[in-house]
Formats: structure tokens, sequence, C-alpha cells
């Protein structure tokens, strides 16, 4: 392993991936909830640790009038986002080489100071060195009353996967095994330890559970989560004191289903919740609750508080839209950290309703007449949990849509080319779209013939697939040659046509 990567894995480069906690209207949403007042209008954003910078450069196209910059050790991730900025024209995004060591010693006085600050993941595998450089860059960076969003393995649930990635990462390094055959030899050597009943296994019983799920998951992904030479799961109370330092206080979860999950818990867990009162020690005795695994924490450096009607004022005229209504209505449910938690069907078909006619107002969804007038606290709980379930997504589109239709379409003439991008822009409303490669190609083959037929899509559609190695999976069956290929890349393609596309355009995705 190289120095300068401070035992961080660099065999793949991160994943391409998108995080909605790390946006600004979800992180003013938390602050909101929590009666603390959110940046002013002229704010600018940080990611640290930004990986290929695919996410940050989503928000930037959406926040066309912000200063966007994100920073990362690895020049391969910093040359793909430059590239990807290049090739959309975006000019209020940028993107450094830096490491932390040298950030926390000396912060470059012309990238200035941030009112958004997120650093997703990295804070999990980090040495304690490079965690401490984390918190004094931040104490560099974060403007007063800036909000900085920290995701992190959490205690207790990761207990059960210390042995899978000490021993993942020993053989590893002991027998210079290349990063995905170490991950599929240690998936098949703990299996076997668990299923021979070890000592470890029986002292363990989570581990095969966890070790099921590894197996399920993307290789790409568990490089990133196993194999690095420093895992550090941290209970919420340690990065509460970790953080300290840069003068930062709790705010809430962005996990928006867990803001109000103390008062969904059994009886049973109440009760043992309520026998304390300090509200960090109150956040960790509901991890150990619930198990957490995961946490989304959002802090802010001087945080200066709502009053209450300056809160109530903020979230009733947060505004809404919806993206995904569920099927079944009467019977929604929503996935919390103590499991499936049932909408009442009164209220969220009401909501579902209203938000089918066109974006509202959190204060037009309070006066829907139910059966029991709704107040503050019940609004902002449904929204909360039609957020985090994806059903609706806040509704701030860009009042200039250009930069957001340009980098969609650097976006899918790159897939075109085989780039692994999966997310794309709804300009109209203000939300990431999570899509298909497919469509993406498709999209990109209607950039330089508007009018293609069904027929001609799905073969052009078949050549690239072919050119890129590649095929497709119908009904489980592998589709791996041009004759197999072409009758369901049609069909595809006349779905694309006829319902994606229009749908796409009504949406913003492409003009």
């Amino acid at each position: 392993m190289s120095t300068w990567s401070s035992g961080y894995n660099t065999d793949l480069g991160y994943t391409f991936g998108f995080y909605r906690e790390i946006s600004p209207e979800w992180l003013d949403y938390v602050a909101l909830t929590r009666s603390v007042t959110p940046p002013s209008e002229q704010w600018r954003y940080l990611e640290l640790g930004c990986g290929q910078g695919y996410g940050l450069t989503l928000l930037a196209a959406l926040n066309p009038d912000h200063d966007f910059l994100g920073i990362d050790f690895n020049p391969v991730h910093v040359t793909h986002a430059r590239g990807l900025v290049r090739a959309s024209g975006l000019s209020n995004i940028h993107f450094e080489e830096a490491d932390f060591l040298e950030t926390a010693k000396e912060w470059p006085a012309a990238w200035g100071q941030f009112d958004y600050l997120s650093a997703h993941g990295i804070y999990s595998w980090m040495s304690s060195d490079v965690c401490r450089a984390i918190v004094q860059t931040v104490d560099h960076a974060a403007a007063p009353g800036a909000l900085f969003y920290v995701s992190y393995n959490a205690l207790p649930a990761w207990v059960s996967s210390y042995p899978i990635q000490h021993l993942m990462r020993l053989w590893q390094t002991a027998e210079s095994l290349e990063s995905v055959k170490a991950i599929e030899t240690g998936i098949s050597r703990l299996q076997d330890i668990t299923e021979a009943q070890a000592g470890m296994a029986k002292l363990l019983p989570g581990m095969k559970a966890m070790l099921e799920k590894v197996g399920s998951r993307d290789r790409a992904y568990l490089v990133q989560e196993y194999l690095h030479d420093n895992w550090h799961p941290r209970w919420f109370d340690q990065v509460v004191d970790e953080l300290k330092p840069a003068k930062l206080n709790y705010v809430g979860t962005a996990s928006l289903s867990d803001l109000y999950i103390a008062s969904f818990m059994p009886d049973k867990f109440k009760s043992i919740l309520n026998t304390y009162s300090d509200p960090i020690v109150r956040e960790v005795i509901i991890d150990v609750l619930t198990n957490q695994s995961f946490r989304r924490d959002v802090f802010s450096r001087g945080a200066t508080p709502l009053w209450p009607i300056q809160r109530r004022d903020a979230l009733l005229q947060q505004r809404f839209a919806l993206v995904n209504r569920p099927g079944n209505v009467e019977e929604v449910k929503f996935k919390t950290s103590i499991g499936e938690l049932k909408g009442k069907s009164e209220i969220y078909t009401l909501f579902y309703e209203e938000l089918g006619s066109g974006p509202k107002t959190a204060a037009e969804l309070m006066s829907v007449k139910t059966s029991k007038a709704l107040n503050l606290g019940d609004i902002s709980q449904a929204i909360s949990f039609m957020l985090s379930a994806g059903h609706i997504t806040f509704f701030r589109p860009p009042h200039d849509r250009g930069p957001a239709l340009a980098l969609n379409k650097a976006i899918a003439i790159a897939v075109a080319e085989g780039a692994p991008y999966r997310f794309v822009i709804a300009s109209r409303i203000g939300h990431v779209l999570t899509v298909s490669d497919v469509d993406l190609m498709f999209l990109a083959e209607t950039f330089n013939n508007p009018n293609v037929a069904a027929v001609d899509l799905g073969s052009a559609l078949t050549t690239r697939l072919l050119t890129l190695g590649r095929g497709l999976t119908q009904n489980g069956k592998p589709l791996t040659t041009q004759e197999t290929l072409l009758p369901y890349a049609e069909e595809l393609a006349q779905k694309f046509l006829h319902q994606t596309l229009p749908k796409w355009k009504e949406l913003g995705v492409c003009a």
C-alpha cells in the first residue's frame, strides 16, 4: 500500500453515486425541524473526499448561482471530476487534489469558507490522524452558521463485521490479492468458517447474516467498504466528541424517516429510553435499541436558533413535488430503523391526491380536510416519511435550466461510450432521478437524430452494446448476440420513445 494513500485502498476508484442527503435543501430541512437557522441565500458548498465528483457535479448543475468545491486526495478521482465538468461546460464548480493532513495545517485562503460541508462515508475508513485532520479542515473551511454533514458506519450493528473486515484485509495483504479477488476469496473462506460453526461464529451469531448481505452486494462497493487498512465504525457520542474542536454541535439525523423515531418505538423501548435525559446519551441508546448500522448526521457551527413562529413559517413555506406515488396508498409503509411503519391511509391518500395535481407547500398540505385537524408536527412527520421513501421531493427548480440540461447531455453521451453513470437531473422540479444505462444510451442517440424510429433506435442500441462487449437480460435469460438482442432492443426502444422520453421532457431531463 503506498504511503500517499494513508492506508486507503486505491486499487479501484470510488463508485459513481449520488446521495440526496448531502443536498442543501435536505440539510436545510433537517435544520428547520430542529429549530436551527439554515445558511443564507448566498451560500457556498464544499465536499470533503468528493470521490469521482459525480454527485457534487449534479448538485452544482442544480444550483448554478452557487459555488461548489470538491477536494479529494486521489488524482484519479480529481481527473475524472474535472473531465465531467469540462464536458458539461459548468462554470460554478471546481475540483482540487488535496490531502487532509495538509489542508489541516494550512487551508488555502483562495478557497475561502463554505456554508455547507459534507463528508460522506470517508470518516469510517481513515486513520485517527486523518480524521483529526478532517475536523481541523472543517474548522478552517466552515463559515459561522455552516451545516456539516458526516456519514459513517455506526455501532453497535457493525460489531459482527469486525472479523469480516479484518480477515478480508489480512488475506489480501498476506497473499497480495487483487482487490476484487480478495473479496471473492474472503466471502468463500468466511462462509466455510461460519458453516463449520467456528467459535467466533458462535460468539457473533450476527456475522452469518452480515456475511449473507455482503455476498449480495456489488463487488466495487465491497472493495471500498472492507479493504482499507483503517476501518473504524463509531459510536455516535465518539463522533460528537471528535467534532467539538471544529465548534460543531449536533443538529439531527439526515435519515428523515428516523427524525421522529422515538415516538414510534414499542413501549418497552420507550421505557428504557425515557430513563435517560442527556440528548447525546439518548441518541446512543436509540442506536442500541435499533441496532443502528449507518448514521447520517448533521452538525452546525454556531447554530442560530429559529424562534417558534420563524420555524413554523419556514417549514410551512417548503414546497414539494410528487415523483413516485406508491401503488397502494391505503397500505403505504415506510422503512425506519425499527422496521416498517404503516401510514394512516386517510391522511396519505389525500396528500398524494393533492400532490398529484402539482407541487404544494406544506401549508397547503396541512390544510387538507381530515377527520382530525392536522398540526405542524403531523405535517412534518408525514413529509419526512414521504421524502425518505422517495415519494416526494423538494420542489426547487433552478431558474436557469441550461446547466442541468447540458450536464444530462454529457452524461448520456458518456454512458453511450461506456461510462457507469445512472443519475440525471429533472430540471423542471429540481430533482435527481435514478435511470437505466439503456435509457441513457437511447437518449444519446436522440441527440443526433431527434426523430429516430424505434426500429433504428433498437438497432443502434444493439450495435453499441456489442461494441462495448455487453448484452441484455430478458426474463432472467442473457442476450449476447445480435440475433437475440435486436428484438428485445426494439421492444425497449418502443417503450422509451412512447413512455420514458415524453416523461423526461415533461420533467426537464431533456429539452
